[in-house]
């Protein structure tokens, strides 16, 4: 087999990266040419690397994040009562596999949102799949799988995404049936998944909006005691960056 032939066949097994690093190979000078040892390493590192990317491009696509955010885009000041310490410790995702909660609040532009894309960004990057649905969009769509007959499989698949991203949360009350959906979601969650549920109205008064009182307790004890709860304060970020 000569080296068009090689290349060719490496492209035939969708390696493409690696059909890209031997076809460069060839175009070394002698003393530039690389071992045998060498040329496997990079072609390994190549299609390893292209795969990733391909993994991220493919998890992101997936999440439907909102907002284009990313870590070392946030800024900290004690304004925003926003600590950069615990935040970078979290950035580390440690916390998702344990199946942890994040609330974020705050009042509207604070950054909420993109707080929780960065993080969704982040767990993208890092091979874990992300889902972000806002709760205007969550709990209407999860009351028409109970009418289809589709709910049980759209849980599972909720069930199975290891971060799930629950934005804009408290925009109005929830109904009976969705606080249900919500108590469900969390024990679907517990100890195995991430969640982080971002919303304008403080956590203190997440009681009422949940509505009947047993599902508001039960739901609420399984909230309120997460150690990460971020009261973003200061003004509209959006405002800061768009002046106009």
């Amino acid at each position: 087999m000569n080296d068009t032939q090689t290349i060719d066949l490496l492209r035939s097994l969708r390696l493409p990266a690696m059909a890209d690093v031997y076809e460069a190979s060839l175009r070394l000078g002698p003393s530039q040419a690389y071992t045998s040892s060498e040329l496997l390493a990079r072609l390994t590192e190549a299609e390893w690397n292209a795969r990733n990317h391909r993994k991220t491009d493919r998890l992101l696509k997936q999440a439907h994040l909102r907002i284009p955010a990313s870590l070392d885009e946030i800024e900290f000041s004690p304004e925003r009562n926003l600590d950069r310490g615990v935040f970078t410790t979290l950035a580390a995702l440690d916390w998702i596999p344990r199946g942890s909660t994040m609330l974020i609040t705050g009042p509207t532009g604070a950054g909420k949102s993109f707080l929780a894309c960065a993080l969704g960004h982040e767990a993208c990057l890092n091979g874990i799949k992300t889902r972000y649905m806002p709760a205007t969009k969550l709990f209407p769509f999860l009351r028409m799988a109970r009418g289809d007959g589709s709910y049980f499989d759209e849980m599972q698949r909720l069930a199975k995404t290891s971060l799930l991203i629950i934005d804009d949360f408290g925009l109005s009350p929830l109904s009976s049936e969705d606080s249900l959906t919500l108590l469900e979601l969390l024990d679907d969650r517990y100890r195995k998944s991430g969640t982080i549920i971002a919303g304008q109205v403080p956590v203190s008064e997440w009681h009422h909006l949940i509505g009947e009182p047993t599902l508001a307790d039960a739901i609420m004890d399984r909230l309120a005691h997460t150690p990460y709860i971020f009261e973003l304060k200061g003004g509209s970020r959006r405002k800061k960056h768009h002046p106009d």
